[in-house]
C-alpha cells in the first residue's frame, strides 16, 4: 500500500513538473542555431497623431485617454522616409548564412475617419488611410523593403481598438470632438477600448478577422502566418478563433492580458496556469515568447537598452531559445526626427553587436521559427530569393505549396519538394528552373 501511494505521489510530482516546465517542443537545437527574430507592432496604425502640431492649443491630458509611455503622445503613422531609413539599416546587416536581416512589422489593417461635413465614419483599409495621414510613396517603400527581403509583414489588429467604444466616445465632449476632427486617434478611455476584450461578441470579432485576413492577403500577396493581439489583450475564445482560421503561431503569450483574470499574486498564478495549460492542451499551437526588449526611445539611456538586449539575446541562446526581440514602431516612426534617429541608431548598434564574433546569428521570421520547431526545416520567400533551411542532423524534405509558387512566378498545380542535407541552407533565386 505504501509503495503504491509513493508511486502515485511520484507520478503526480512528475505531472506537476511537466506542467510547470511545459514549452513548445522543438526539433532543432537553438543553442547551435543562434536565431534572432525582430517583431515590431503597430505598423499601418493611423495614430496617435498625424503631425507634430496636432496637439497645438489642446489640453491633451484632459482628454483622459488612459496610460501609455510619454513618447507615444507623438507617435504617428510611418511615412516613406521612415520606412526607407529603417530598410537601409536592415539591409546593411546580414546573418552568418549571408541572408539579410528580416524585420517583421505586425500590421493594423484598417482605420476609421470622422468626416465632419457629413457627420459620418468612413473606414479605410490598407493601403489607404484617413485624409489627415497623407503618406505619398509609403507603399512603394514597403514594397521595396519586401523586394529586398528585409520586410516581412504579419498580422496585429483590425483597428487596434473596439470600434463601438471609439464611436461612442469620440464625440463625448468638445475636446474629444476636436481631437477626432483633427485626425488624432486617441479618445476618452481609448487605452481601455481593447479590440479583443471579452465583452465583445465573438461573432463580431470573427467577421472582423475574416475581413482583415482578406485585406492582408490582398495587400501583401500571401496569407497571414503569425499573429499578435493588440495591447496584448485576448482570451481563450480568441485563440480558438485564430486556430479556426489556421493561425496557430501566436506571439507574446507570456505578455497576455485578460480582463477576466483576477489581480495581484493570485492573478499572476492564474496567468501562469492558463499559459501552461494552453501549451499542454493545444500542442498544435506555437507560442513564440519575446525574451529581448529593444525599446531605446522609451528609456533615458538608449545605449543601455541596446546593451541589455544584446545580453538578453545571448542569454536566450544559452537557454536553448531563439532570441525574439520586441521593438515597437514608435522607435522608428515619430513626429520628432530626433526620436526616429535614436531608434535607428539603437537598432543599428544592436545588429552590429550581435553580428560580431566568429559565430554570428541567423535572422528568421516567425513562420520560419515555427517550421523549424515543428519539422526541423523551413522555407521563406525573401524578396527575389527562396531561402531553404535544414537545422537538424539528418536529411529533411521541404515542400513549397503550389499556391505560393504561383504567387512568385512558378506555375505549378503541385507543391515543389526539396531535399536538404543535414545543416544545409540553400538559397535559390526566384525564376530559377528547378
Amino acid at each position: 500500500m505504501i509503495a503504491k501511494m509513493l508511486g502515485l505521489v511520484g507520478a503526480v510530482a512528475v505531472l506537476l513538473l511537466c506542467f510547470a516546465t511545459s514549452t513548445s517542443r522543438s526539433l532543432v537545437d537553438w543553442r547551435a542555431v543562434q536565431a534572432i527574430a525582430l517583431e515590431s507592432d503597430d505598423w499601418g496604425l493611423a495614430g496617435f497623431v498625424p503631425e507634430s502640431e496636432s496637439w497645438q492649443g489642446l489640453e491633451k491630458e484632459v482628454l483622459e485617454p488612459g496610460e501609455f509611455p510619454a513618447v507615444y503622445w507623438h507617435s504617428t503613422l510611418e511615412d516613406s522616409n521612415m520606412v526607407d531609413a529603417l530598410v537601409d539599416v536592415l539591409a546593411a546587416h546580414q546573418g552568418r548564412d549571408g541572408v539579410a536581416v528580416v524585420f517583421q512589422p505586425n500590421y493594423v489593417m484598417s482605420s476609421l475617419e470622422w468626416i465632419e461635413a457629413t457627420e459620418q465614419w468612413v473606414r479605410h483599409d490598407l493601403p489607404s488611410w484617413p485624409s489627415h495621414y497623407p503618406r505619398p510613396g509609403l507603399w512603394r517603400s514597403v514594397q521595396n523593403g519586401t523586394r529586398l527581403g528585409v520586410w516581412h509583414p504579419e498580422f496585429h489588429a483590425s483597428l487596434h481598438y473596439d470600434p463601438d467604444v471609439r464611436i461612442a466616445n469620440a464625440q463625448s465632449s468638445d475636446l474629444a470632438r476636436e481631437v477626432t476632427t483633427r485626425g488624432i486617434s486617441l479618445f476618452p478611455d481609448s487605452e481601455g477600448a481593447r479590440e479583443l476584450a471579452p465583452w465583445r461578441d465573438i461573432d463580431d470579432m470573427a467577421q472582423e478577422l475574416d475581413v482583415s485576413l482578406a485585406i492582408f492577403a490582398e495587400a501583401f500577396g500571401r496569407p497571414v502566418t503569425s499573429v499578435i493581439a493588440p495591447d496584448y489583450t485576448w482570451h481563450a475564445e480568441v485563440e480558438d478563433l485564430w486556430q479556426s482560421r489556421g493561425l496557430q503561431v501566436i506571439q507574446a503569450k507570456r505578455e497576455q492580458r485578460n480582463p477576466k483574470w483576477i489581480s495581484g499574486k493570485a492573478g499572476r498564478l492564474q496567468k501562469f496556469v492558463d499559459r501552461q495549460w494552453a501549451r499542454l492542451s493545444h500542442p498544435g499551437r506555437i507560442y513564440l515568447e519575446r525574451n529581448c526588449r529593444l525599446e531605446p526611445v522609451q528609456a533615458p539611456d538608449a545605449m543601455a537598452v541596446v546593451a541589455q538586449c544584446v545580453a538578453d539575446t545571448r542569454r536566450a541562446w544559452r537557454r536553448g531559445e531563439p532570441a525574439i526581440v520586441e521593438t515597437h514602431r514608435v522607435n522608428f516612426s515619430h513626429t520628432d526626427p530626433a526620436v526616429v534617429q535614436m531608434g535607428l541608431e539603437g537598432l543599428n548598434s544592436y545588429l552590429t553587436k550581435v553580428c560580431q564574433g566568429d559565430m554570428g546569428p541567423i535572422f528568421l521570421a516567425d513562420s520560419e521559427i515555427a517550421q523549424l520547431i515543428r519539422r526541423g526545416a523551413s522555407w521563406r520567400f525573401a524578396g527575389g530569393k527562396l531561402v531553404l533551411r535544414n537545422e537538424t542532423r539528418g536529411v529533411k524534405v521541404v515542400a513549397i505549396p503550389a499556391d505560393r509558387l504561383s504567387a512568385w512566378g512558378w506555375e505549378s498545380e503541385q507543391p515543389r519538394w526539396f531535399r536538404l542535407a543535414a545543416g544545409e541552407t540553400r538559397i535559390l533565386t526566384v525564376g530559377n528552373t528547378f
